[in-house]
């Protein structure tokens, strides 16, 4: 292949997973029939959901396969979906209508998993396609790959099969892995699939390789920094990876980017310096347990961040307590904003005049619990 041939263009954002390409002009999106007017905009986004429903299991499966623990989760997530998650997608399809939100996004953990067949876990994702299709959004329903969304029998298979199809059709690009990107208004979106992350770290090199925008969103399930009593549930966690993990954190540090997570059931915002840059981390969960659920353990400043957030959950795998203080105190130089509270809901984003303001809202409430300028908090 001539030098002429194989030289990219950068006029085009380049959509690239294993051998597939798509090129779309640069600053606009595929979904762009559907968004608002100009060059602002904003989204809605969702943390961890567990969407379930007791028929969506073989329980004896539960039972033996994952335990007694697991049971009395799949009945109460099948509970809060029933009384409470109608609630508040309710209540963000009326925000997202007075915003005029060009989009959902949903960071994982969108259904429980541990069904038992690949059957049932196609029918839990089907139910939950059908159940958000009901409340006739009008706009893109963005999700990306948690850990529950591939767990038990048959789960991997069926989000190949369904979830990769029904998102493929939402962001009207073809899709053969949980792996995506697109522009959208000049601001670049990553999806990254953080359980293949080895896979996935060398395919954002590639895609950080060609980027022209300044503001990224870096859309992952797990934290990348650990902010909680759970200190070991963030991607590359383990010691054999702290080399990936390093890799990553001054990637996300040169290109500037604001890293939306769930998994941990908590709302979060920290910023993180590296040798590179630095990057903001925000952490959302959906899971509302009640619908006047109160904040708990509401923590801000950086003398907070460290080993005094262990002792949130002292009964939390006391045979990794070690490694989790460690993994604290590794990071505890590093942070220069932190801000902590145990509750869980939605948040809206906007994105006006090249900054990116965020506002938090508590269970399904419909003003905000704080706002904060993530563009402020990167700094220049």
């Amino acid at each position: 292949m001539s030098a002429a041939k194989n030289k990219i263009d950068r006029r085009k954002f380049v959509y690239s997973i294993g051998m597939l390409t798509v090129a779309l002009p640069l600053g606009v999106s595929a979904f762009d029939g559907f968004s608002s007017k100009g060059s602002e905009f904003k989204f809605l986004l969702l943390g961890d959901i567990h969407f379930d429903r007791i028929d969506h299991h073989d329980m004896e499966y539960v039972r033996t396969v994952f335990g007694e623990g697991d049971e009395v989760q799949v009945k109460n997530y099948s509970r809060i979906t029933k009384d409470n998650l109608p609630v508040l997608i309710q209540r963000v399809k009326k925000v997202g209508s007075t915003l005029n939100a060009d989009f959902y996004l949903q960071l994982g953990d969108f259904v429980e998993g541990l069904c038992g067949s690949e059957e049932l876990a196609s029918r839990q994702v089907l139910d939950f396609i059908s159940f958000i299709k009901g409340y006739q959004l009008r706009r893109p329903f963005f999700v990306i790959k948690g850990n529950h969304d591939i767990t038990g029998v048959g789960a991997s298979s069926a989000y190949k099969k369904v979830v990769q199809s029904w998102q493929s059709d939402q962001q009207q690009q073809s899709l053969n892995s949980a792996n995506a990107t697109f522009v959208h208004k000049s601001v670049r979106f990553i999806l990254f699939d953080g359980y293949t992350p080895s896979q996935s770290l060398s395919w954002l090199k590639e895609v950080l390789a060609v980027n022209t925008e300044k503001i990224i969103f870096f859309c992952i399930h797990q934290p990348v920094v650990p902010f909680s009593a759970r200190a070991n549930w963030h991607v590359f966690a383990k010691p054999d990876q702290r080399k990936e993990r390093e890799e990553l954190i001054n990637l996300l540090g040169e290109h500037r980017v604001i890293v939306l997570c769930g998994h941990l059931h908590k709302t979060s915002i920290l910023t993180r310096t590296t040798t590179k840059g630095k990057f903001v981390q925000v952490c959302t969960g959906s899971v509302i347990e009640s619908l006047d659920a109160p904040i708990r353990d509401h923590l801000q400043g950086i003398e907070h961040y460290g080993t005094e957030l262990l002792g949130l959950e002292p009964k939390f795998s006391p045979s990794t307590y070690e490694e989790r203080k460690d993994n604290l105190e590794i990071e505890k130089p590093f942070i220069d904003y932190f801000e902590h509270a145990d509750f869980m809901g939605y948040s809206s984003i906007s994105v006006i005049d090249s900054k990116v303001e965020m506002a938090v809202y508590q269970n399904a409430n419909e003003e905000p619990w704080k706002k904060f300028n993530l563009s402020d908090l990167l700094g220049k």
